[in-house]
């Protein structure tokens, strides 16, 4: 990933690339991110790269510290365990809005997401948890609520790098994806408040099974990846 073989980029594709690679691992939580390194691996100036720091600090995925640098933000678990809350008060209500706006072309896309999923013994863990995270934006996103999918969408990457520890450090892949296909069904079923009992269950699967993995490691979360991001 250098710039000898990009051509010139803004400030909004280097942020998702920087954020992509945030959440991917490339930069753990407690990185300490050094611009000269940046501008070389995205093959950029210094002055898009500034821009999308300062977006992922407002987004609370860095932290900057006067006269210490930028850092990738570390939650504890009380932090965590907010994101876990706000999750449940937001993702059921996107159901009513998802199942009338959903077609059955995209049933069968997050099926095919489903089943990709399923296949990671051979896509590997980045590829997982990257198809996960559109599964799930990708479907609120159909609710055509902006400003209720900007929220979710940021405490998703948020908790993204501590969601991949817990579900690629634990094989939690059985419960995950049994919870991926009752939404796909619900949603083909036209199933409102099915969907939102699955949303509600997914999330406090996902809290449960990440304080067990919290307490039962130590929270090193470089060591967790170990496998290059793609």
């Amino acid at each position: 990933m250098t710039g000898s073989t990009r051509g010139p980029r803004g400030a909004d594709a280097i942020t998702a690339e920087l954020r992509q690679a945030v959440v991917d691992g490339v930069y753990p939580p407690g990185h300490r991110l050094v611009q000269e390194e940046l501008a070389d691996r995205f093959g950029v100036s210094r002055i898009p790269l500034r821009e999308a720091i300062r977006t992922l600090v407002g987004e609370g995925l860095l932290r900057s510290e006067p006269g210490r640098g930028t850092f990738v933000t570390v939650l504890d678990l009380a932090e965590i365990d907010e994101i876990y809350d706000l999750r449940r008060l937001i993702e059921p209500s996107f159901a009513e809005h998802v199942t009338e706006r959903v077609s059955r072309r995209d049933i069968a896309r997050f099926a095919a997401m489903a089943d990709d999923m399923d296949r990671v013994a051979e896509t590997g863990a980045v590829a997982w948890s990257r198809t996960n995270l559109a599964f799930h934006l990708d479907m609120y996103r159909l609710s055509r609520l902006p400003l209720r999918y900007e929220t979710i969408s940021r405490l998703y990457h948020r908790l993204e790098p501590y969601s991949r520890y817990y579900v690629h450090g634990t094989g939690a892949y059985e419960r995950v994806q049994c919870e991926h296909r009752a939404m796909v069904q619900a949603l083909a079923d036209g199933d409102v408040e099915e969907l939102a009992r699955q949303i509600v269950l997914h999330i406090d699967g996902g809290q449960r099974g990440l304080h067990a993995a919290w307490e039962n490691s130590s929270p090193s979360f470089q060591s967790y990846w170990a496998e290059p991001a793609r």
